[in-house]
């Protein structure tokens, strides 16, 4: 394929954003496939039309429950600590869809996007009438054209994180140098399965022949270790043990940064890392033993690279503070039972050391439909003194009644809303006045729920879509 990427287009930012969006979107419709229904063809018919971007640069993959976009920006952000020119692919974003495609750390320009879809149109068209295979839905274009513009700005590397699964993951197209699993937990359980054993299945699913796979501490323990250890026997595929291959522990400095020493049998780490809480620690030590493992492979990574890039890393909506004082202002993406526990922990440890002195606990709280709405408010059942649920602008949005009915059938306390569904802005207003100065607002629920929570108290303007309808506009949905 052509290595030149000019950033002459015919389209607009907007005009290319409405004809992409035109494609299937699976993660925003309120109705997914059944995982029958996934397979890899069509992405790989769509890849050999274009010369296969994905195999132009050396890959890290990256699957898993938790951690896999926190553990993938820290990956990149080492990369890019050591000079050199890395492509990182993420999913979901928060405000703007170029956020999804990374190279050097910045997201790509809005011209470079409108110029990708120009030029990678004609291919989807020919993919949807010749392939066999139905269309071209819009997570695979969003793929294509991270490994076609990474390709095409000759990225020294490229760390991709898979949207849902691994095996059957529109990204599962690679042959990277690593393979990385990040921990494992029941979620999108209708899709994946309904035990440890199938999810891990699924997400082993990335799993290359004679390739290294790096695998993070697992909350389930042998129950995911024992699959991944199977998968990877049966593709002659080594794998890395972070847990046993590595020591690491944390003193947190303040609500904002944690000091943490890792050490290993190659190196010892000591570095200030701006994200908290212990999952945060266990994903910064995958990154570490995925960064040496590319080190072994003719990479060059040092000590500082690593150390300046996990210091260096930006990985908003992950327990981040936007208000200090008067009252705490903090969000988290947390939305499946087991993250959702994480939060609550180091919350509790916060307070039990001191550094976050508050009183109570005010929850907004939103989730989308597909995730277990009720088994993620009962971790916050005695948490929390006070919720008010909401509704975000996401099209799964589970309406802010349902949830409020939920939370009164556990025992939560609820501020008044008058039964009116309430978008996010509204919620953060209203928990706000409400909340003592010494009181902690904490958004989450969803990641939609944190990133309008982020837009409201930093003035941004967010990426609204014209042909798709929002979460307030579906108020009667209901979480599955």
């Amino acid at each position: 394929m052509s290595q030149n990427f000019s950033t002459f287009n015919s389209l607009t930012y907007s005009e290319a954003v409405d004809l992409c969006l035109s494609l299937a979107d699976f993660e925003r419709n309120t109705h997914s496939p059944n995982h029958s229904d996934f397979h890899l063809e069509r992405m790989m018919f769509l890849a050999d039309l274009l010369g296969d971007p994905q195999n132009s640069v050396p890959s890290v993959h990256i699957a898993g429950t938790k951690g896999k976009g926190s553990t993938s920006a820290m990956i990149a952000s080492i990369i890019d600590a050591s000079g050199k020119n890395v492509g990182l692919a993420t999913s979901p974003h928060l405000h703007s869809l170029t956020e999804r495609i990374k190279f050097c750390m910045r997201s790509i320009p809005k011209d470079d996007f409108a110029k990708l879809v120009s030029d990678l149109w004609p291919f989807v068209e020919r993919t949807s009438a010749e392939g066999k295979y139905g269309g071209v839905t819009w997570f695979e274009f969003m793929v294509m054209g991270a490994f076609y513009y990474y390709a095409a700005k000759q990225a020294n590397i490229q760390v991709i994180e898979t949207g849902l699964g691994g095996r059957l993951d529109a990204t599962n197209i690679l042959c990277p140098e690593v393979s990385v699993i990040t921990s494992i937990s029941l979620d999108h359980t209708k899709i994946l399965g309904d035990t440890i054993e199938l999810i891990t299945k699924e997400k082993s699913g990335i799993i290359k022949h004679n390739t290294p796979v790096v695998v993070a501490p697992q909350p389930y323990g042998d129950q995911a270790y024992s699959v991944i250890a199977d998968v990877a026997s049966q593709h002659s595929a080594n794998v890395l043990d972070v847990r046993s291959a590595y020591k690491f522990s944390a003193v947190p400095n303040d609500i904002y940064t944690q000091q943490v020493v890792v050490s290993g049998d190659n190196d010892e780490y000591s570095f200030k890392l701006p994200l908290v809480g212990a999952h945060q620690v266990e994903n910064a030590t995958t990154a570490i033993a995925a960064s040496e493992t590319l080190n072994g492979l003719g990479f060059e990574l040092s000590r500082s690279n690593i150390e300046d890039g996990l210091e260096a890393v930006h990985w908003p909506a992950r327990l981040q503070v936007l208000q200090d004082e008067g009252p705490i202002l903090m969000v988290d993406g947390a939305h499946n039972t087991h993250s959702a526990l994480s939060l609550v922990k180091t919350i509790e440890e916060m307070r039990r050391s001191g550094i976050l002195q508050i009183n109570r606990v005010i929850l907004i709280f939103g989730v989308l439909s597909g995730h277990d709405s009720v088994g993620v408010l009962e971790q916050f059942g005695s948490f929390a003194s006070a919720i008010v649920p909401v509704s975000s602008r996401h099209p799964r949005s589970t309406s802010s009644d349902f949830l409020g009915e939920q939370a009164q059938k556990l025992g939560v306390g609820l501020v008044q809303h008058s039964g009116v569904t309430l978008t996010v802005r509204e919620g953060v207003e209203l928990a706000l006045s409400v909340a003592g100065i010494n009181d902690l607002v904490l958004a989450t629920g969803s990641i939609s729920v944190a990133a309008e929570v982020i837009e409201w108290k930093e003035n941004i303007v967010p990426e609204v879509y014209s042909n798709i309808p929002t979460g307030i506009e579906n108020r009667g949905q209901r979480s599955q």
